[in-house]
């Protein structure tokens, strides 16, 4: 969108335009300070403001429904008169919507529309994110050298599946259908490039490897295409090169590079022909473009989450043992052991290559000069970071072996779709196919998929091998493949190959906790399908406005915290066992009222304890039971997701416990320890009213647990990580001198930031303002007040001079001094320490212990290709 905007407005070379000014700009801070320079460093960032801004293109955040439907009848910004154009998918659940300059809003449209038949009926919602894929940020690559769009891969099976359905009754119905036969669109959301094709692309896009996989956009084209020899396929097994496309028409395979699917490209029917499609997009000006990109390797260890967790049944020694790799990491940075927390906040899978690619920050300088672990300032951000590794560890973020991968289908199975083949595909039902598990010797995993509702969503599988697989899929290292013959999608809880990403580990206590059970199928309803008017895709925008899917999925996790309190067999368990399963209905349920799908919300009576008392929709006889198992508070675990929450618990919490003590002298931990026949009626009233009216559920889910083992393991040892010795900040200056003048008025500068940026943390706070939001504001308040300074002295040495002494010399906080001139504070540690950046990779024979392995420090000269063992210990 912004490419057409730019190509509409007559910029053609906007971007290089910013990186020459950027260049410029960079050049003249490695002066030294004038007056002449200063002027024009000021002169060039207004120019580069000037290139960047694009005031065509606006993002309005929508207070309510009756604002967005003024809004659509036009307003005006700084003279420019604005015009709806789109709500992307991420930009509705927000209430965010795209509007354009009124002078380019018509042919934008027309460019959208890409010359597609505009009697087609479709549904709004979905044409309006089909419509918004133009949104989506992309690089461009080259056009493929032939495209075939071909009709999906269709297989059948018969499984046993959990069938769910809320047609005829407030509470669903939940049945097991046996050996039903299942219909899988095994290439939902995924094509194919040959390898070359991948080749080229990567190369374009800068890559200093091969990519597994692209997420690629054109036209209403939405999907990953992986790289997979389909000529040599021709030659070897289908022993034929004509093809039929999803027209009927014969195709060449040997003219085409790329392969895409009818799921992939959304409105393939709206037009005659391919050629009709492509030559529409070209005379639009649409470029092949890539979103994402599939890594270069896969990690060793990643975290997990609540999601993944909350449905296990673990006992204490499970549990410890699930939790020990993420205690030892925390317990072995606390040593104090300054190689151990660059391994902490680097990573333990470091090598010697990875010396030049550091980001110039505060690790980096500790692996320059080891010094740096003695600054305050470097010891409090490591202080920050391990407590909040820890309050991250209570609420399920714990590592195991394992890692994030993008889904793929089993390209073996599409080809023998395309060439009219027999599908029997190379992977059997039950089994998965990823280079790295292949190579890791892992014979089972399992595998997850956020969001998740219950244990159904969790799927167990063998990891196929064999010379065949190992050779077709020779080119797609990182991602993980499906077999096309099981329900692998369906208990992922509606997974598609379109980019979809999933967990995969062999962490021994959740493979052997794993209960089989049946994938969890849902009533499936279509929406209305009309010729769309704008009238219908601003109906559809408001008809998306919120993110249900969030309350839906905490109300599942409240029902886990009160189920754990009954036994498996009791009748309370069994209906709460229920609530949960249905939670992948009424998730998919939120999803559809999005897509303008008429649909039932949950009962409320299921969350709301009023509700509950006073639903007419519930049999008396039942309502003593309902009331039991009502999920009105979110577990405890969560005060560590919400603030607001763990404000309300701790002030609850403190008030009970002075009440206790005052009218029954005891605490009320050790109050509610006391077996129940030593308890008087108003000691027992007491603790039934603190456990009715407690803020938060308070029952021994495996949630809880985790969260109450890491607050006794480290609720109370990690101040005294703060306390360090001696240090000498002006390893971080350079020689270069500065007047007094311009020291106070960056002073007076940095007062006026550090006020700015305290009312923004704290409006952040209070608002719980998305990561992303908040890290943007803050690197534009940065920037900002970068440009500030170098308003008052063109030269970067002399700033980071100044902010040393304003930093360093008082108790102010070295934050800023760190935020505008990190870059010369690693460059001066460079030149005193001999260009020496200090690695700690493993070794066998190494002397540093960390998370249960060796580590040594390796010395690596910057300016060479070297590497030799430290002595720097």
């Amino acid at each position: 969108m912004l490419r057409f905007i730019d190509e509409l407005n007559g910029l053609t070379d906007a971007d290089e335009r910013a990186r020459e000014i950027r260049s410029k700009i960079r050049h003249l801070k490695k002066k030294e300070h004038s007056i002449v320079n200063r002027n024009e460093i000021r002169r060039l960032y207004e120019d580069l403001d000037k290139c960047l801004l694009k005031p065509d293109y606006i993002c309005v955040i929508m207070a309510n429904k009756k604002d967005y439907l003024r809004a659509c009848k036009g307003f005006k910004i700084n003279g420019v008169e604005y015009s709806r154009l789109v709500g992307t998918n991420g930009g509705v659940k927000n209430k965010t919507i795209v509007f354009v300059s009124s002078l380019l809003v018509d042919e934008l449209r027309r460019r959208i529309d890409n010359g597609r038949n505009p009697e087609t009926k479709l549904i709004p919602a979905k044409f309006e994110a089909y419509r918004a894929l133009t949104c989506s940020g992309s690089t461009p690559v080259s056009l493929p050298k032939g495209i075939a769009v071909v009709n999906d891969c269709i297989t059948k099976f018969n499984e046993d599946v959990i069938y769910i359905d809320d047609e005829d009754s407030d509470e669903p119905k939940m049945t097991i259908k046996k050996n039903t036969e299942i219909e899988l669109n095994e290439s939902d959301g995924y094509g194919l490039i040959l390898p070359s094709l991948a080749k080229r692309w990567s190369e374009e896009l800068k890559l200093d490897y091969v990519a597994s996989g692209f997420n690629t956009r054109f036209p209403f084209e939405k999907g990953m295409v992986f790289p997979f020899d389909f000529v040599e396929f021709a030659d070897k097994v289908a022993n034929k090169y004509i093809i039929k496309d999803a027209w009927g028409n014969d195709v060449d395979i040997r003219n085409v590079e790329m392969i895409l699917t009818t799921s992939m490209v959304k409105l393939w029917d709206s037009y005659e022909s391919c050629e009709s499609y492509i030559e529409n997009s070209l005379s639009n000006n649409y470029t092949f473009s890539v979103t994402k990109v599939a890594p270069n390797e896969l990690e060793n260890e990643r975290d997990l989450n609540y999601q993944f967790i909350q449905s296990y049944n673990l006992n204490e020694t499970q549990i410890n043992e699930l939790i020990k790799p993420t205690i030892d990491e925390i317990k072995d940075v606390l040593s104090g052991d300054y190689r151990k927390a660059i391994l902490f906040l680097k990573g333990s899978y470091m090598t010697a290559e990875d010396a030049r690619g550091l980001n110039n920050d505060y690790v980096k300088a500790m692996m320059i000069d080891k010094q740096m672990f003695n600054d305050q300032f470097v010891r409090e951000k490591i202080y920050k970071m391990i407590k909040q590794k820890i309050n991250d560890a209570k609420i399920g973020v714990v590592k195991v072996h394992g890692n994030y991968s993008i889904l793929c289908g089993d390209p073996y199975s599409l080809c023998q779709s395309i060439f009219g083949m027999k599908v029997t595909g190379l992977l059997k039902a039950g089994e998965i196919y990823n280079q790295y598990w292949d190579s890791d010797g892992t014979d089972e995993v399992v595998c997850f998929r956020a969001p998740m509702t219950c244990h159904n969503n969790i799927v167990k599988r063998r990891i196929a091998r064999g010379e065949d697989i190992r050779h077709w899929y020779q080119y797609i290292k990182t991602c993980t493949l499906l077999n096309s013959w099981d329900t692998t999608c369906d208990s992922l809880n509606g997974a598609d190959k379109d980019g979809d990403i999933i967990f995969i580990t062999n962490n021994s206590v959740l493979i052997n906790n794993y209960k089989p059970t049946k994938s969890i199928m849902c009533i499936q309803r279509k929406g209305t399908k009309v010729i769309p008017t704008e009238k219908n895709l601003i109906e559809a925008n408001l008809n998306s406005f919120g993110d249900d899917i969030g309350k839906t999925t905490n109300y599942i996790t409240s029902m886990f915290d009160v189920r754990s309190q009954f036994s498996p067999n009791s009748e309370e368990y069994q209906i709460l066992d229920y609530r949960i399963k249905c939670g992948q209905l009424f998730q998919q349920n939120a999803i559809d009222r999005a897509k303008g799908i008429i649909s039932k919300p949950m009962p409320k009576y299921w969350y709301n304890y009023h509700e509950c008392l006073t639903s007419e929709e519930i049999p008396e006889e039942k309502r003593e039971l309902y009331l039991r198992i009502v999920a009105d508070k979110k577990p405890y675990f969560m005060t560590y997701i919400y603030p607001t929450l763990k404000k309300e618990y701790t002030t609850f919490n403190k008030k009970a416990q002075e009440r206790c003590i005052r009218e029954f002298c005891i605490r009320f931990d050790n109050l509610s320890s006391l077996s129940e026949n030593t308890l008087t009626d108003n000691e027992r009233a007491f603790i039934y009213n603190y456990n009715k009216y407690l803020p938060v559920g308070n029952h021994p889910c495996v949630m809880n647990q985790i969260c109450r083992n890491f607050e006794n393991e480290f609720n109370n040892s990690i101040l005294k990580y703060c306390s360090c010795g001696d240090f000498n900040s002006e390893i971080l200056k350079s020689d270069c001198e500065y007047s007094q003048s311009r020291y106070e008025k960056i002073k007076k500068l940095y007062n006026e930031h550090s006020d700015e940026m305290r009312r923004f943390k704290i409006k952040a706070a209070r608002e719980r303002t998305d990561g992303y939001v908040r890290s943007a504001t803050k690197s534009a308040l940065q920037k900002e007040f970068t440009r500030k300074c170098l308003a008052i002295s063109s030269s970067e040495d002399e700033i980071a001079n100044i902010a040393v002494d304003l930093c360093y010399h008082s108790n102010k906080t070295k934050q800023f001094a760190w935020d505008i001139a990190s870059n010369i504070f690693i460059r001066n540690l460079l030149e005193k320490n001999n260009y020496i950046v200090n690695i700690p990779v493993k070794s066998n024979d190494g002397d540093i212990t960390y998370c249960g392995e060796k580590y040594k420090l390796i010395s690596v000269d910057i300016r060479k290709d070297d590497a030799i063992e430290s002595n720097n210990h």
